[in-house]
Order: C-alpha cells, then sequence, then structure tokens
C-alpha cells in the first residue's frame, strides 16, 4: 500500500497489480489519492478498485466517489448506488441535486427500488424533466401525485404516468385517454382498458386508431386470448374493433369457424382482411361445410376480391376432392 506513493511509476504500478491480486477490500482506502491523480492510468485503477470492493466497503465509500470534482469518478459513484440498496438512500437523495443528469438519473433509478413516500414524492416533483419521468413508475407514489403526473407539462413524464396510471388499474375518464390516444402512446394499453371499463367508447375511438395501432391489438390478442369468449374479443366485437380480432382468429383452427364466418361475411371489415380469412382456408377447400359457406359469399358479395378468393377456394376444393 505505501508504494502506492512511490516515485517511481513502474514501482506504482506494480503495486497495483500486486493489492489487486491479493483482492483485499480492507486496501481501497489506499486507492482514494488515486482518483486525484494526474495519470489516467491511476484514475482508472482507482475507479476499479471502488467497482470491486466499493460495495463491501460501505456507503462510505461510495460518497466518496459521489462527492469528488471529476465528472467521471461521480457517475462511477451512481453506478453502485442501485446495487448499495437502501443503504444508499440518502446518497441517492443527494446526488438527485447533482449539476449533472446523469448522475441525476441514475440515483433516480436507484430511489424506484426504496419503498418510502417520501422518496416518491421527491423524484415526482423534481425539476428535472426526465426525474419526474422515473418517479412516475414509484410504486410508493400516492394516487393524487400521479393524477397530476397525467397532466404534466413535459410529455414524456405524461406517458410514463399513463402507463403506471393503467397498470395500477386507477380509475380513469376517458377524456384523460383520449389526448395519449390521439398522439399514439400506449393505444393498445388504452384500448384494452377501454374494452374493460368503457366498452361503450370503444366505437368511438376508432377515429384515433392508426394501422400499427391495429396490428399491435392484434399481436396483444394472440399472446393473451386463447377462445373468442373471453371479455376483451367480445367487447372489441361490440365496439366495431374488428381488424385486430381477424388478426387474432386467422391464426385459430376450426373451433372458431362461426367467428371466422362471422367476419368474412361482415361488410364492416376491410375487404383485404377477409380475403386473408378466406386464402387461410386454402387447405380445408374441400370441407362440405367451407364449400357451402363460399357458395353462398359468392352469390351475394359484389367485392371483386372476395369472388376471386371464393373462386380460389372452389378451384382447391376440386383438386382436394380429385
Amino acid at each position: 500500500m505505501a508504494r502506492l506513493k512511490h516515485r517511481d511509476i513502474r514501482t506504482r504500478r506494480r503495486a497495483v497489480r500486486t493489492l489487486f491480486e491479493h483482492d483485499d477490500p480492507s486496501v481501497l482506502q489506499a486507492f482514494k489519492p488515486l482518483l486525484d491523480d494526474d495519470d489516467t492510468w491511476f484514475v482508472s485503477k482507482a475507479l476499479d478498485a471502488y467497482r470491486t470492493w466499493g460495495l463491501a466497503s460501505g456507503a462510505e465509500a461510495i460518497e466518496t466517489l459521489l462527492n469528488h470534482r471529476n465528472l467521471d469518478v461521480r457517475r462511477a459513484g451512481a453506478n453502485l448506488l442501485a446495487p448499495l440498496g437502501q443503504e444508499g438512500t440518502s446518497l441517492a437523495m443527494d446526488a438527485l441535486d447533482d449539476e449533472d443528469s446523469v448522475v441525476q438519473r441514475k440515483a433516480a433509478r436507484a430511489l424506484l427500488l426504496v419503498e418510502d413516500l417520501v422518496v416518491a414524492e421527491r423524484l415526482a416533483s423534481h425539476e428535472s424533466d426526465s426525474i419526474r419521468t422515473t418517479g412516475m413508475g414509484h410504486l410508493m407514489l400516492p394516487e393524487p401525485a400521479l393524477r397530476s403526473g397525467l397532466g404534466d407539462p413535459h410529455e414524456g413524464v405524461r406517458v410514463a404516468a399513463l402507463k403506471s396510471a393503467i397498470k395500477r388499474k386507477l380509475n380513469l375518464e376517458m377524456n384523460d385517454l383520449v389526448p395519449f390516444l390521439e398522439a399514439g402512446h400506449h393505444t393498445v394499453d388504452i384500448l384494452v382498458w377501454a374494452a374493460e371499463h368503457e366498452a361503450s367508447q370503444l366505437k368511438q375511438l376508432t377515429q384515433h386508431i392508426k394501422p400499427k395501432d391495429m396490428k399491435a391489438l392484434g399481436d396483444h390478442l394472440r399472446a393473451t386470448v386463447s377462445e373468442h369468449s373471453e371479455p376483451l374479443i367480445q367487447h372489441l366485437l361490440e365496439g366495431g374493433l374488428l381488424e385486430p380480432v381477424a388478426r387474432w382468429v386467422i391464426r385459430q383452427d376450426a373451433s372458431e369457424d362461426d367467428l371466422r364466418w362471422q367476419l368474412i361475411n361482415d361488410d364492416r371489415l376491410h375487404v383485404i382482411e377477409r380475403c386473408k380469412l378466406l386464402e387461410r382456408l386454402i387447405g380445408r377447400a374441400n370441407e362440405p361445410n367451407i364449400i357451402e359457406r363460399v357458395k353462398r359469399l359468392a352469390e351475394r358479395t359484389d367485392e371483386e376480391l372476395l369472388k376471386v378468393a371464393c373462386e380460389n377456394l372452389s378451384t382447391a376444393a376440386t383438386e382436394l376432392g380429385a
């Protein structure tokens, strides 16, 4: 340890390597002066020492880093706040006032793990937009503060507040959600929420839905719904949101044929989606039930694309039956 102060740089470097080889946390204090060394190699090794033994040495070691004038040193300390856990709460709270936004954000993320009302409110009321955004995800954040976040001047904070509000199943008003829907934020979550709580409003929400939102909702159905009797499917059908349901049913087997044909015959569903449903039946085209339904559709529809799809299925039925 004494050789860390030796005048010969080679001797100092050998001392550093030797101390690392012994892996003894008690030597960490000897590395503290190296944080101020003019040689960046020694500074980097000092930081390695703090990363290696800092947590074992406790909050005081991390405080040394956070109070340093060197920005890289403070950021290294901020990285250790989350692993330090509850012991580092006061340090993280102080780090929220650091002049560096990176240190602030790392401190905020560490404080998300601290179950304390004061901590949650400090994050949610911080002057930094990014810290308030992080704070909206704190599990201890009171409902009034979360609702206030829905009206925050910064969009990122509002979006984060919405995500938490939906996750925590807060009693929301449709008027709270429409602005987010119009901006394309958390569309699937909003539609799922509306289907469960305001099914009658789904139809009016369709004017705000973009093609990518329909795909995302269809993906959500495929990942979470196993049969058409589940409430979400029924609410979407009642609300006229047929496209995501069609994207779900296209992956289902014959057990969902009634719903499949309900959608194929529904003029409200875009003709392309109806054709896709028909095309997926090509391997079953010779089934009597399919043949009969295809025949009836071909006779009644005026859509040329549907007529072509029906002709293709009829041809396939003949080939499969041959």
